[in-house]
C-alpha cells in the first residue's frame, strides 16, 4: 500500500510540476520582445548601481555605471517613486541600495522620448523623465507584468552585460531552443534493474568512441568498430564478470593505455586487454556508492576518490611515477571528519571553484560540502548559508540524488555548481568567495521533475552555451533538458510550441548514467544513457541540422548567429596530465568563448571521452590553452574564419595536428 502511495504521489507531482511549468512558460516566454528589440526601440541604454531606496522619502537614486548604447550625460538619477498600493507590486520590492538597475532611456518614437524602461531586480518598470532636458531626474509609473517578463528576468547585472555585448554586436540570447536529437540507438540491453555508471571513452585506441556499462548483472564493454556499430567484447578484454555500480577510465601508469576502475578496483590495460590489480587496498572497494579517477596531487597522475555509504569520501593516491600500490591519504586529506562529510552517504563532484589551480570536490550529502583543498593537500570546508536538500519523500534511504558537476553556467570564467535535488535543480555561483544560489535567476530552471537524480552539464545544442540535462532515476520519469540561454538563463524546450527535439524513447524514460562526448565524428555532441529500464542508447545529436541553424534570405539576428556558428574539436593527449587538463578558447581580446575539464562530469560514477567539442559564434581567430593537471601549459592558433570546423590534438609531450 504504502509503494502504491508512493507512486501514486509520483504521478500527481509530475503532472503538478508540468501544469506549474506551463504555467510559467506562458508568462515568460516573449519570443517577439527580446532584448535585441528593446535596443532599436530606445536611443540610449544605462546601467548603475542604486545607491538609496527609501519608500519613506518616496526616492530611489542610482549612480550611472555604464552607458552601453547612445549618449547619456547624468552621472546620478534619482527616481521618484511613491510606493504603490497595497497588494500591488512597487519599485522598492526590486531595488535595494547595492543592487544593480539597468534603463532603456527615450523610445525612438515620437511623443515617447521621455519614456524610461527599467529593471531591477528580476522585474520590470516604467518610469518618465520629468525634463527631457533634465535627464537626471524621472518619476517611476508601474512594474510591469506578464507582457514583457519573457524580454529577460534574469540577474539585472547579467542583463547590463547582456547589453554590453550587444553594443559590441557579440550578444546571443536566443528566443527559442535549437536543440535536435535523432532517434535512439541502442547498444546493449540488461535484464533485470537499471543500468548505473556509463563510459564513453576511446578503449582501443581507433580513434572511436567506445561504451562500458554497469549492470547488477554484469558490466559490458562495446567497441565502436565502424561508425555507430558497437559490439560487446567483454569477454575478449577479460573484464568478464566485472560488476560494479560506477566506472571510470584513466591512464594510471602512464604507459599510454587506459586503465578501467569498477567501483574501487583497478583493471590495468594492455594490448590484449585487461587484468585485475591490487593497486588499491581492499578496503577501497567496501560500501561503494561511487567511484572516479580524480587528479588531486598536481603530479599529473590520476587519483581515485570513493564515496562510501554511510562512510563518507576515501581517498587514494596515486604514487606516479615510481609506480606501486596507491596510498590511502583519506586521513591525511581530512576527508575523516564529520564536518568534511564522513559519515554521511551522497554522490561527488570534481572541481576547481575558488580557481587557486587545485581540485576541491563538492559533496552532494546533509546539507552539501563544500570541500577545498589546500596547498598541503587537505580539504577543509567551506562556509556556506545554502540550504541543499537531498531527502527523497517516502523514504530514509541517503544518496538518491545530488549527482551535480561544475562547469560555466553563470559567467564564461568561473565555475558554477550545478546540483539536483528530487525535485529541484540549484545553480550556485561564487560571489566574493561566497557560494550563492542564483536558481531563481535562472528562468525555466524552476521547473523540475520528480525523482531527479544527477545533472550533466554540456553544449547539447552546439550554439556555444553549457545546457544541463538531469537525469532522473524511474523508468516511467523522463529526464529533463535546460536549454542555457546565456547570461545566467535558461529555457526548457518541451514548453515551447512546435518543438520536436527528443524523438526516441531515451527521453520518456530515466537514466541512472550519462556520458557525453562526440560518438559519430560530425562535430556535435551526443549523449550515452544507462536507462532505468536496462537499456544503454546511444542518441546522436542533430543538431547541426537544425532548421534555424540553416542559410536562408534575410535571417533574423538569431539565425545569423546559428549560421555563423564555428566548431572546434579537442583531443587531449599524453601520458600524463590528461586527466583534469583545464582546457580554454579565447578570442584575440582575451575573454574565454568555451572552457571545459577533461574527466569533470562524474555524476554517478560515469566517464567521459579525453575530448570536447566547442562552439563559437563569432568565425573569428582563437586561441587555445590547456593546462594539463601537472601544470605544464600549451598553447595553440585556431583559426575560424574561413573553416566551419577544426580538428586540433593537444598534447602534452608537444605538438599538435589541426586541420
Amino acid at each position: 500500500m504504502e509503494k502504491d502511495g508512493l507512486a501514486c504521489r509520483r504521478v500527481l507531482l509530475v503532472v503538478a510540476v508540468m501544469l506549474v511549468g506551463a504555467a510559467v512558460a506562458l508568462a515568460l516566454v516573449n519570443p517577439q520582445l527580446q532584448p535585441s528589440h528593446l535596443v532599436s526601440r530606445h536611443k540610449a541604454i544605462i546601467g548603475g548601481e542604486i545607491t538609496r531606496a527609501d519608500p519613506a522619502a518616496g526616492t530611489v537614486a542610482f549612480r550611472v555605471t555604464r552607458v552601453c548604447m547612445g549618449e547619456f550625460a547624468a552621472k546620478e538619477v534619482t527616481i521618484q517613486a511613491p510606493d504603490a498600493p497595497a497588494g500591488e507590486p512597487s519599485l522598492y520590492d526590486d531595488a535595494v541600495a547595492g543592487g544593480m538597475i539597468v534603463a532603456y532611456v527615450g523610445k525612438t518614437r515620437r511623443g515617447h522620448e521621455g519614456d524610461v524602461l527599467l529593471y531591477a531586480g528580476h522585474q520590470w518598470h516604467e518610469a518618465r523623465m520629468l525634463d527631457i532636458a533634465n535627464p537626471a531626474a524621472w518619476k517611476w509609473s508601474a512594474a510591469l507584468g506578464d507582457e514583457i517578463v519573457g524580454t529577460f528576468n534574469g540577474a539585472a547585472e547579467q542583463l547590463l552585460a547582456l547589453m554590453a555585448d550587444a553594443a559590441d554586436k557579440r550578444d546571443y540570447f536566443p528566443a527559442y531552443p535549437t536543440v535536435k536529437f535523432k532517434d535512439d540507438l541502442v547498444a546493449g540491453t540488461f535484464a533485470g534493474g537499471p543500468i548505473r555508471g556509463v563510459a564513453l571513452y576511446d578503449l582501443d585506441g581507433d580513434g572511436r568512441h567506445d561504451l562500458y556499462a554497469c549492470h547488477a548483472s554484469g558490466n559490458r564493454t562495446f567497441i565502436q568498430t565502424a561508425p555507430l556499430k558497437f559490439e560487446d567484447r567483454t569477454a575478449r578484454l577479460g573484464l568478464e564478470g566485472v560488476k560494479s555500480v560506477s566506472c571510470s577510465f584513466a591512464d594510471v601508469n602512464a604507459d599510454g593505455l587506459p586503465d578501467l576502475l569498477a567501483d574501487g578496483v583497478i583493471y590495468l590495460g594492455s594490448k590484449d586487454g585487461f587484468r585485475r590489480s591490487e593497486l588499491l587496498p581492499a578496503d577501497a572497494n567496501r560500501d561503494v556508492k561511487c567511484a572516479a579517477f580524480v587528479e588531486l596531487n598536481g603530479d599529473g597522475y590520476p587519483d581515485v576518490v570513493v564515496s562510501r555509504t554511510k562512510g563518507g569520501l576515501a581517498l587514494y593516491l596515486n604514487p606516479g611515477a615510481k609506480g606501486g600500490p596507491f596510498i590511502d591519504a583519506t586521513a591525511a586529506a581530512g576527508l575523516d571528519r564529520p564536518e568534511a562529510g564522513a559519515g554521511e552517504t551522497g554522490f561527488f563532484a570534481p572541481g576547481d571553484w575558488n580557481g587557486d589551480g587545485r581540485t576541491d570536490i563538492y559533496y552532494a550529502a546533509a546539507k552539501g560540502f563544500f570541500l577545498m583543498q589546500d596547498a598541503k593537500g587537505r580539504f577543509t570546508p567551506l562556509a556556506h548559508r545554502l540550504d541543499f536538500d537531498y531527502k527523497v519523500a517516502g523514504t530514509s534511504d541517503a544518496g538518491l540524488t545530488g549527482a551535480g558537476c561544475f562547469a560555466t553556467l553563470w559567467r564564461p570564467d568561473t565555475w558554477d555548481l550545478a546540483a539536483a535535488g528530487d525535485m529541484h535543480l540549484m545553480i550556485v555561483t561564487s560571489m566574493g568567495g561566497v557560494p550563492t544560489s542564483v536558481t531563481r535567476y535562472a528562468n525555466e530552471v524552476k521547473v523540475c521533475r520528480v525523482s531527479q537524480l544527477a545533472t550533466l552539464a554540456e553544449d547539447l545544442d552546439m550554439d556555444g552555451y553549457v545546457d544541463l540535462l538531469t537525469l532522473t532515476r524511474d523508468a516511467d520519469v523522463r529526464p529533463i533538458y535546460h536549454a542555457n540561454r546565456g547570461y545566467g538563463s535558461f529555457m526548457l524546450p518541451e514548453l515551447y510550441p512546435n518543438i520536436e527535439a527528443f524523438p526516441g524513447k531515451a527521453w520518456a524514460t530515466g537514466a541512472w548514467g550519462a556520458a557525453a562526448g562526440d560518438v559519430d565524428g560530425d562535430g556535435a555532441t551526443d549523449l550515452v544513457l544507462g536507462g532505468a529500464d536496462g537499456v544503454l542508447r546511444v542518441v546522436v545529436s542533430d543538431a547541426l541540422a537544425h532548421p534555424l541553424k540553416q542559410p536562408k534570405e534575410n535571417p533574423t539576428p538569431m539565425e545569423e548567429k546559428l549560421r555563423n556558428t564555428r566548431l572546434l574539436a579537442v583531443k587531449v593527449a599524453g601520458r600524463v596530465g590528461v586527466l583534469g587538463a583545464d582546457v580554454r578558447l579565447a578570442d584575440a581580446a582575451g575573454r574565454l568563448v568555451g572552457r571545459r575539464v577533461i574527466g569533470s562530469q562524474v555524476l554517478t560514477g560515469c566517464r567521459g571521452p579525453d575530448a570536447i567539442n566547442l562552439a563559437v559564434r563569432e568565425p573569428s581567430e582563437y586561441t587555445l590553452s590547456v593546462r594539463f593537471s601537472d601544470g605544464a601549459t600549451r598553447t595553440w592558433p585556431v583559426d575560424l574564419r574561413t573553416e566551419k570546423r577544426a580538428i586540433v590534438t593537444a598534447s602534452r609531450e608537444g605538438g599538435s595536428a589541426a586541420k
